[in-house]
């Protein structure tokens, strides 16, 4: 999940595509990932383009925070 914020994170957001070469997805998988993070309001989608919300930049901010203490 930490690889797909990542990513969702540029300006103007992504498309799909790059979001699965990033972080080494299929299209079936991201797919379910992308729906729960839209149905849990982390991720929005406009015109095919993924961008992810406050509430998602926040989880994003924990999930890295969560990381430092495992390196």
């Amino acid at each position: 999940m930490r690889d797909i914020f990542v990513i969702m994170r540029k300006e103007g957001g992504v498309k799909k595509t790059e979001i699965v070469y990033g972080a080494n997805l299929n299209f079936v998988r991201a797919s379910r990932i992308i729906k729960w993070l839209i149905e849990k309001e982390l991720v929005t989608v406009e015109s095919d383009r993924y961008e992810i919300t406050e509430k998602g930049e926040e989880i994003f901010r924990e999930i890295d925070k969560l990381g430092t203490l495992f390196k």
